[in-house]
């Protein structure tokens, strides 16, 4: 099976997943003009000219916005109130650069722009006095991790779950995703498109439930991050093959 793994970490409320957007950038896409470096590039610029005070070195944010069709950002909610709270600086330099970055880049299929869902770390020590010329966060992340590798999350993962494909004769292509919270835990899992049928949905948790062990989280340098996980594609075709 193939992963995909993105730094992450929100629950997206059920009236922006009925909006016409994509629930992540299409491969090889961006979300901001220039890609990756280019961003954090004019973060630093940005927070240098306009004299941010750095935060405390184990503050971190990861935002998860919509660019939209025009170019604009919409924030999506984060109801972690806790965690918000903890790292208060790092979330208000976040919100800060969302109102003030201008060239956020919409998603585009067969020539159509489209809004789409994407994340990003904010880590302000290192985007103020400790920027370096081609910063990217993502080369000081260390992904999750399941016991016994991902082949043992592979065989844990159908064991629980191809039940369901076979019980409800699932034939639509669907995709799966989750996060790996800062504790290690399976959280905010969804099935997208929604399956329409009240059981499946309640067997679904309870399969999930099922998954007893616990990942070692993300870690940007030493501090827990979440990490949101993805099977996308044919995920129903791939249980009937097993």
């Amino acid at each position: 099976m193939r992963y995909r793994f993105y730094i992450f970490l929100f629950l997206l409320n059920t009236v922006l997943f009925k909006a016409q957007f994509l629930d992540e950038y299409p491969k090889g896409q961006r979300f901001y003009e220039s890609g990756v470096v280019q961003f954090y590039k004019e973060i630093n610029e940005y927070l240098i000219k306009n004299k941010v005070p750095e935060c405390d070195s184990k503050e971190i944010y990861q935002p998860r916005i919509i660019v939209l069709q025009d170019k604009t950002v919409k924030l999506v909610q984060d109801i972690d109130s806790g965690y918000i709270s903890k790292n208060k600086c790092a979330y208000d330099v976040s919100m800060d650069l969302l109102k003030n970055l201008k060239n956020w880049k919409p998603a585009e299929v067969k020539g159509n722009k489209l809004g789409a869902v994407t994340e990003f770390i904010i880590y302000p020590k290192d985007l103020i006095g400790g920027y370096e010329s081609g910063y990217n966060p993502y080369k000081n992340v260390t992904p999750a991790q399941y016991p016994g590798g991902y082949t043992a999350f592979d065989r844990d993962f159908v064991n629980n779950f191809k039940f369901l494909f076979r019980k409800y004769e699932l034939n639509d292509d669907i995709n799966l995703e989750f996060y790996v919270s800062r504790e290690g835990e399976i959280v905010n899992a969804r099935i997208y498109p929604e399956v329409k049928n009240e059981a499946f949905n309640i067997d679904f948790k309870k399969a999930l439930s099922s998954l007893k062990k616990k990942w070692k989280p993300a870690h940007y340098y030493d501090i827990p991050i979440k990490q949101r996980v993805a099977f996308p594609g044919k995920f129903s075709a791939y249980f009937r093959k097993k």
